[in-house]
């Protein structure tokens, strides 16, 4: 392709793609509103259907609570129940015979006592209703419908969850979907303690249900946790009785069963190629039982009408591409000239990129000069605290040996007066007196190198670790005043330590380094030659998550100039002898960002200087690698 016209197809493109997107964009547009036209009438039926069903059966639950309230506040039950005498069953039987009449939803009438022993049942057989022999009633005192009924306050309605019938422990056949309402009786009403319960059989009402499902449309009614009662396929029905865990919308379908939950109520929505609709059935509103009724449409209903608006909105999208690339190509030649300014362009951004390249070398060699800096420091001092720890362990040392040598003298005088027979009592208790003062002295000397080891030693490995563990704060600062104590001896500065006795779960040998900056650069810049002074290590518990550390010192403190960049890398007031300036910005690093921490400062020229840490006492969960 001749370069000319390459560039004016490449000016063309980037003309020709803003009028994809744009017509792309009123197509999709243009095809959403007519599928939204299109889905109307069907989603106005199925909301219509929905509203139809729901109100049914709220009518056919609120026929049931008034049947029910209309048994319990009957005449002929409470003179059956009288508290003042024994129960007439036989009153009591013909009572419920004569109600079960009242409604051809009614499936089982009775009354137990609070015990749960049925003592009057009445069932609705197809030959009418009859009265069960007392050698064939049943206690129901495990079932839920009788404990939750136990619970009710007097004049309080209960409805039971939708299931089957079971009696003698086995599910009736053919299936009945049965639904209980229970009241109790009570002595405080006069009567007989107990429950009054009424089955109703809702077979009818689902068989009716049932008789709408059609080839494009879907019925389904679940419970509160997602198993169906009512399907287009029986065998998916009544999952929680039958022990099929499986059997639920939650499993099946888990976007839609999850809409469900989150709104009572829903219309129209799209979801898995099909319509939705649902409803909550709440018996009473006080309760948390409650049912959902759902309806949805056929699956290849949504791609018929997509297919019908689709077509076409492709067809007029083809034409516009087709008439607005021919326009662009003509316009795409007058603006050749654009490719010229897009190539200086591409060599200034080369350029860029180089400048940035070099630029991240510079930071890089920055880096890595800082951390050579880094290990220096440290092994600076580690030096310094191993030559402080050689000199302090010079002195019991020293004292040991004298001892030693001591005792050895006198053992050898203690040897000739036995080997000349002039040995006397007064020799030997001189002897052993002198003997027990030198083990006493020795021993003391020895427990004091031993000390001062075993503090090195728990200094040097703290400072060696990379992972937190558990320590306690007042060992690691006496570990740092033992490593200090040959500077502070050079010195007319005193170090008070005050710290609370509490264990931390963090980084030892960082904080240790820390305190120790610190202390050190106290020491270097905040006291003259010769000038007494103090510094104060302190710290207290906020809150008991957080600790609080200052380190104080009354020196000649810092210029209010200063302290914003106190914590900038080579930043110092003692370069002319041969500090780096990375004391300080190595103590902001290790608190904020190895320690989980914070530091501040505050200081007044000619009094002092006071460096406050606030360390969280565990920085699991959030801590990062040293």
């Amino acid at each position: 392709m001749k370069p000319q016209l390459r560039r004016r197809f490449l000016i063309w493109l980037v003309l020709f793609l803003p009028l994809v997107l744009i017509t792309t964009t009123s197509a999709w547009l243009a095809y959403t509103e007519l599928y939204a036209l299109k889905l109307q009438p069907a989603i106005s039926a199925q909301t219509a259907l929905i509203d139809r069903l729901s109100s049914r059966i709220h009518r056919e639950l609120g026929y049931l609570g008034q049947l029910t309230r209309m048994l319990r506040s009957s005449i002929a039950l409470e003179e059956a129940l009288a508290g003042d005498r024994p129960p007439n069953k036989r009153l009591l039987a013909r009572h419920f015979t004569r109600f079960s009449d009242t409604s051809g939803l009614i499936a089982q009438v009775r009354w137990l006592d609070q015990y749960g022993q049925e003592q009057v049942r009445v069932n609705l057989t197809p030959n009418g209703a009859q009265r069960t022999p007392e050698s064939e009633l049943q206690n129901k005192s495990s079932r839920y419908y009788f404990r939750d009924a136990l619970k009710l306050a007097p004049g309080e309605l209960y409805f039971s969850p939708l299931d089957l019938n079971i009696e003698h422990g086995v599910l009736v056949m053919p299936l009945e979907p049965t639904l209980r309402t229970a009241m109790r009786t009570s002595r405080a009403s006069g009567l007989h303690a107990g429950v009054l319960v009424i089955n109703f059989s809702l077979s009818g009402l689902f068989n009716e249900l049932r008789a709408l499902q059609t080839k494009n449309q879907r019925l389904e009614l679940v419970n509160q946790d997602g198993y169906w009662l009512l399907h287009p396929d029986p065998a998916r029905e009544w999952g929680h009785v039958l022990g099929q865990d499986r059997l639920t919308l939650a499993h099946t379908a888990p976007r839609i069963w999850q809409q469900v939950q989150q709104q009572a109520s829903r219309r129209g929505v799209l979801s898995e190629n099909r319509i939705w609709s649902h409803s909550r059935i709440e018996p009473l509103q006080s309760e948390d039982r409650h049912w959902h009724l759902i309806l949805s449409g056929n699956a290849n209903q949504l791609a018929g009408i997509r297919y019908q608006i689709l077509m076409p909105t492709l067809a007029v999208s083809a034409l516009v591409l087709l008439i607005g690339g021919a326009f662009l190509w003509r316009v795409a030649r007058g603006e050749e000239s654009r490719l010229t300014l897009l190539q200086e362009l591409k060599a200034e951004q080369e350029e860029l990129r180089q400048t940035n390249r070099q630029l991240s070398e510079s930071l890089e060699r920055q880096q890595r000069l800082q951390d050579e800096l880094v290990e220096t420091r440290k092994l600076s001092s580690l030096g310094m605290m191993v030559a402080g720890v050689a000199h302090e362990l010079n002195t019991p040392t020293g004292g040991t040996l004298v001892t030693v040598t001591s005792m050895e003298e006198s053992l050898h005088q203690l040897e000739d007066s036995i080997a000349q027979g002039q040995l006397t009592q007064g020799e030997m208790q001189d002897y052993l007196k002198h003997a027990e003062e030198g083990l006493q002295l020795a021993h003391h000397n020895l427990q004091r190198t031993a000390d001062l080891v075993r503090s090195f030693k728990r200094l040097a490995v703290d400072r060696s670790l990379d992972e937190p563990v558990n320590f306690s704060l007042q060992t690691c600062a006496d570990d740092l005043a033992n490593s200090l104590r040959p500077q502070l001896k050079k010195c007319p500065v005193k170090l008070d330590i005050t710290l609370p006795e509490c264990q931390l779960f963090s980084h030892p040998g960082i904080l240790s380094q820390v305190l120790q900056n610190l202390i050190e650069n106290a020491l270097q810049h905040g006291f003259d030659t010769d000038t007494p002074g103090r510094i104060e290590l302190r710290g207290r518990l906020l809150e008991g998550t957080e600790l609080e550390i200052q380190v104080e010192d009354n020196g000649r403190g810092i210029e209010a100039e200063r302290l914003n960049t106190l914590f900038d890398p080579f930043v110092t007031s003692g370069r002319s002898e041969g500090h780096t300036g990375l004391g300080l910005h190595l103590v902001h690093q290790w608190i904020t960002q190895v320690l989980q921490g914070g530091i501040s400062i505050h200081s007044t020229p000619g009094r002092g200087t006071c460096f406050t840490l606030r360390l969280p006492l565990d920085i699991r969960g959030r801590q990062t690698s040293p």
